[in-house]
Order: C-alpha cells, then structure tokens, then sequence
C-alpha cells in the first residue's frame, strides 16, 4: 500500500486524505464495476477547483444491498474513503459516489480515462491480465453490474444463460479474450443492436458450474436468480 496523502490545499480546494492502493484482487473487481455500470468524471472550467467523481449507477430496488455491503466497502477498504448514496428522482436508479481528484488521478494513472467509455473504448486494464486472479475478479465485476443470468424454465428448467451486454466492442473482445484464457467455452460476439454485436454468453451447464465455483456473484441480485 501507498503512503496516505496529506491533506494538500490546491488552490482554493482541499485534496482529502486517501489511501492509494497495490494492484490486489479487490481493486481488480472495483475496475470491472467501474468498466461495467461505472464512469470516471473530471470536470475543470478556469481557475475554479473543478469536480473529480467516480459514480457506479445500479437498481435501487435489486441492487441496495449490493452498493452498500459490497461497492461502498471494497472503496472504504482501497481508499479509506466514505462513498456516499443517492436515489434519482421519480427513478429507481441508484448511485454510489465518491468525490476525490487523486482518487480520479489514481485511475487515469492507471488507464481509466474519464469521459464516455465506448467514445474512449475503455478496457480491461493492462496489469489485470497478469495474475488470473486478477482476471477472474474483473470478470466478477463485469458481470455484476452489466451481465445477467437466467434460467430456461419454458422448455430446459435448470438450465441457465449467462450473458454480458455492452456497445463497447473493445471491451466485449476484451471480455471474451479473459473467458478464453480461464479456459471457458464462450460464444461469438453476437446480437444486431450494432454492426459489431453486443453480447456474448455461457450456456453450458458444465461452464455455468465451472463459473459459479472459480468466479462467482458479489452482486445478490444474481445470486437469488440461481437460488434453490
């Protein structure tokens, strides 16, 4: 771990203190939410401090639990810092937040560019593909947030589909490429909501299994889909 940062005035703002953490599993899994239903903001106009803010948007009715026993502590855990929780209004969209410019700067460091991820085709990062458990952790965090799992009760009951969705085509073949490298059998990149696809999915009962012991949900929205 990082030396904490003192609390810096920068001009007329104040850089709270902030833990800055190794490369570790958690970190990794916090890169796949953010890649997944995350974005990184910086915003700076003239001599005025600015905004500095990492927002991860979820399903204040599936995803409560999720934000604020597993998100809102990995960030305490990373950063020591206190995420804070808002509900939009006349919306069941959730937010977990955290203002921090060197929080902001940590990522960008790091490759997380802020702004529009699909305009910037933000992906998984370099150093996640070192260590496998690194890869599975983000692959958690993907899933989690923009993936989903369901069961065919009509015609296969028992059988279920796990699939991940997103117009990011660099982070879909980035997505496939870690399944493929964790020795899984992974459809094409398919589905005609853009020219490149949209998606790819487990179906195997086999790879559903395999997944669910060597990868698993944080997200307990999931886990009550697959619940006996």
């Amino acid at each position: 771990m990082k030396l904490k940062t003192n609390f810096i005035r920068n001009g007329n703002a104040v850089l709270k203190q902030v833990k800055l953490p190794e490369k570790n599993e958690k970190l990794a899994e916090l890169v796949g939410i953010i890649l997944g239903d995350g974005n990184i903001h910086e915003y700076k106009k003239g001599k005025k401090a600015g905004t500095y803010m990492i927002r991860i948007a979820g399903d204040y009715r599936k995803e409560y639990d999720y934000f604020h026993n597993y998100v809102g502590v990995l960030f305490k855990d990373l950063f020591e810092v206190e995420p804070k929780f808002h509900k939009k209004k006349n919306s069941n969209t959730y937010y977990i937040i955290v203002h921090s410019k060197l929080i902001v700067e940590y990522f960008k460091e790091m490759g997380l560019k802020p702004g529009n991820k699909i305009k910037n085709q933000s992906t998984i990062l370099d150093w996640i593909w070192e260590e496998d458990k690194f890869l599975k952790a983000c692959v958690r965090g993907l899933i989690d947030t923009d993936g989903s799992i369901y069961e065919f009760k009509t015609h296969w009951p028992g059988i279920y589909q796990l699939t991940f969705e997103n117009r990011n085509i660099s982070l879909l073949k980035d997505l496939r490429k870690a399944f493929i490298e964790l020795d899984y059998k992974i459809s094409r990149i398919c589905g005609n909501r853009t020219k490149d696809g949209t998606k790819i999915y487990l179906t195997r009962k086999d790879q559903i299994e395999k997944y669910l012991k060597e990868i698993g949900f944080s997200n307990t929205k999931h886990t009550i889909r697959i619940a006996p």
